[in-house]
């Protein structure tokens, strides 16, 4: 019993982790070759400036330990990242508008920086969980683990 208490213990704290986010903002750039497994832990998006046209493969082998699936939620409004990482993947030239992850879902403060990041055609961004988007004209995958998997539905 006392075990089964522990590891409950470990997951609420280790899900509290992930509502711990950076105050300081930076876009990451990084190319496919160069790119670090060890930067998604600075909970920043990350722009991949090669082009990919079909991102599964890179998916697959940078993600294997995740779920992995093709997120088809469309809005015509901001729409908050709830899984781990959102791997988007410009269909053509756009630009994606972020915002700062943040644990309330309402609309962003007005003395807050939005950001707006010009896409390539096949050029691909990382958003991390609890970031906010808004743009069209790109291809989504969800990335989770099973905390995130929880979580992002749940709050």
């Amino acid at each position: 019993m006392k075990l089964i208490l522990i590891i409950i213990c470990c997951i609420i704290v280790y899900g509290m982790c992930y509502y711990i986010f950076p105050k300081e903002i930076s876009i990451l750039q990084t190319e496919i070759d160069t790119f670090n497994l060890s930067s998604l832990a600075l909970r920043q998006p990350i722009v991949i400036t090669d082009l990919l046209q079909n991102p599964n493969e890179i998916i697959e082998s940078w993600f294997k330990f995740n779920f992995k699936y093709q997120d088809y939620d469309i809005a015509n409004d901001w729409i908050q990242n709830r899984h781990k990482y959102l791997f988007i993947n410009a269909n053509e030239d756009t630009e994606i508008i972020i915002y700062k992850a943040e644990i309330k879902k309402t609309n962003h403060d007005p003395d807050d920086k939005i950001i707006a990041i010009k896409l390539k055609k096949y050029q691909s961004l990382i958003l991390p969980f609890k970031w906010k988007y808004y743009g069209t004209n790109f291809n989504k995958w969800a990335i989770d683990d099973p905390i995130t998997f929880s979580l992002g539905r749940l709050v």
